[in-house]
């Protein structure tokens, strides 16, 4: 759900609370949040336009950047009194007023206009009614916001949710909107509704999203009472954290019934910050993870198209033996061969057959042969040397494909920083702007799951899977999904017998970290580790195993 006018209303009472009347000490900017910092805590404003939010956090201000709106208010209101901070109703648009007397004894009133709309967000520094600064300059159908402009406020006729407590003004002001759905007619009349809230409106009408003109007197009525019962909710400013499978899917200051899974927030601040933190670590792994799916997939791209090419070449320069035949005819022949010749049939005495031999008419018998054992003898080099290239190319692609599945598994930042230390290491991306100090955080730990009293242990990333062998006993068991990429998987096995059932499981942990997770009856080989080694020069995860055994089975939902 957008950071709705409901939310923002209750946050902004909230923080008005902590700051009214102290002094500004600094402002930062960071990822698309601006901190504007008092003693006792952060203002924070995000302007992220996948979640833009207001909220009051602890921060301390670290990898700050800079921003001409930043310096300005700095220079402005750094050291001035908050005198208001207060939004607009319940639109998404707060006032934050900062005091200061400059050197010359002048006060000066700041108005801090703050937008959290989405992509649309915005942070706007002005004074008597003329901007002097904005976080994102823009100029839109409805205003202009750059230095100098008169700030106008956007634009809005919405009517202010208390005036609409009398049923009879409720029902007209939704018959005014003609035949929009009742969704639709709720949002665009209503401060304070997003999406969320007008399906949750109608949840608790139990009616359907029809248009307003098809509602029958029962069902405003119903409509009706459902929208006190709302707005009661919002008046007691209470924040409610939903989840869906332990993560933090939602908050708003009403119940949303359409999850089951909620928490009622004793610590407004708490709660929403953890919503939101949430979001933001989501967002940085989503990025990221991208980012070196991209580059993975752009140098496997190339190096498949490289392998394309010399396929081709192979095939064109694998009949070099037939250069080597003329050569030993012509060679074979040459007292019956007359000068000045472009051709000559001779008897290939291996096959019985008569072959026709192209000739250089300058050139004698033996020149001719001399030339066709040095075309042979080139030709013979460059397929050698295609064939070492392919099975180098070969050894990088399956190490490509390996480190493709190895991102596409990572379920966090920390385990994807491995794979891009990995990745920076072997020169697939470079270290500019994605330096970090090795020591930064503790290194992530493999996948462990005990079954049947058998320690089960799955790598990571490709460093884990070439540790799980280089540490596992002689006598623990080694699994992998046969012929594609995927995680190693150890069984460790204390010298005991492992038990079918502790096999298969471990098998199918293989086949779900492996490419063929969304595959049926998949082949995974198991050996001892005593037959996987890692030749030299191997690429990171790549391994040659032996005596070995295979089970068919299905990854795990």
């Amino acid at each position: 759900m957008p950071f709705d006018g409901f939310l923002m209303n209750v946050t902004v009472q909230k923080i008005r609370e902590k700051i009214l009347g102290q002094s500004l000490r600094n402002v930062y900017l960071y990822h698309q949040i601006l901190f504007f910092s008092f003693d006792d805590g952060d203002l924070k404003i995000s302007m992220h336009p996948n979640f833009s939010y207001i909220s009051w956090t602890e921060h301390l201000p670290m990898n700050t950047e800079k921003h001409s709106l930043v310096e300005l208010l700095r220079n402005r209101t750094r050291g001035g009194r908050v005198v208001e901070f207060t939004s607009k109703g319940y639109e998404r648009t707060a006032k934050l007023v900062v005091s200061k007397i400059d050197e010359l004894g002048r006060l000066h009133n700041y108005e801090i206009y703050v937008d959290i709309m989405g992509k649309h967000s915005n942070c706007i520094l002005v004074e008597n009614g003329t901007i002097l600064e904005a976080y994102r300059r823009v100029k839109t159908r409805f205003r202009d916001i750059f230095p100098g402009e008169a700030y106008k406020e956007f634009p809005s006729e919405k009517l202010f949710p208390e005036e609409l407590r009398d049923a009879e003004t409720f029902r007209k002001a939704l018959l005014s909107t003609g035949t929009k759905k009742l969704s639709e007619a709720l949002i665009g009349i209503v401060q304070g509704f997003s999406r969320t809230s007008a399906e949750e409106l109608l949840f608790r009408a139990d009616i359907d999203d029809v248009p307003v003109v098809s509602l029958s007197c029962e069902d405003f009525r119903n409509l009706h009472d459902a929208y006190f019962s709302l707005l009661e909710e919002v008046n007691r400013g209470t924040l409610y954290l939903y989840f869906e499978r332990e993560e933090p899917i939602d908050v708003a200051v009403y119940r949303i019934h359409k999850y089951g899974d909620f928490k009622e927030c004793e610590d407004l601040f708490e709660c929403l910050n953890r919503y939101f933190s949430f979001l933001e670590q989501k967002d940085v792994f989503v990025q990221k993870k991208n980012r070196l799916v991209s580059a993975v997939k752009s140098r496997l791209e190339s190096l498949l198209e490289l392998q394309s090419k010399l396929d081709a070449e192979l095939s064109e320069s694998s009949h070099f033996d037939i250069y080597r035949k003329y050569g030993e005819l012509l060679k074979a022949y040459s007292y019956q061969i007359s000068p000045g010749q472009d051709r000559v049939q001779l008897l290939d005495w291996e096959t019985g057959e008569q072959v026709e031999v192209p000739l250089e008419p300058h050139l004698s018998p033996i020149e001719n042969s001399m030339r066709y054992f040095k075309i042979y003898s080139k030709m013979k080099r460059k397929a050698e040397g295609i064939r070492e290239r392919l099975a180098e190319l070969e050894s990088e692609i399956n190490y490509l494909q390996q480190l493709l599945v190895t991102i596409e598994n990572s379920e966090n930042v920390e385990e994807l920083s491995e794979i891009e230390d990995e990745m920076i290491e072997t020169g697939m991306i470079s270290s500019r702007g994605h330096g970090r100090k090795k020591t930064e955080s503790p290194k992530s730990e493999p996948r462990k799951y005990v079954y049947n009293g058998f320690t089960i242990l799955v790598g990571k990333n490709n460093r884990q899977n070439d540790e799980l062998v280089r540490t596992s006993a002689g006598n623990d068991i080694w699994l992998h999904a046969q012929g594609i990429p995927g995680a190693h998987v150890i069984i460790r096995t204390g010298g005991k017998q492992v038990d079918d059932d502790t096999l298969h499981f471990a098998a199918r942990l293989a086949a779900t970290y492996s490419k063929g997770r969304y595959s049926s009856n998949v082949p995974v080989d198991y050996t001892f580790v005593k037959n996987v080694r890692k030749p030299k020069g191997f690429k990171p995860g790549l391994v040659l195993y032996t005596d070995f055994k295979t089970l068919f089975v299905d990854p795990i939902d």
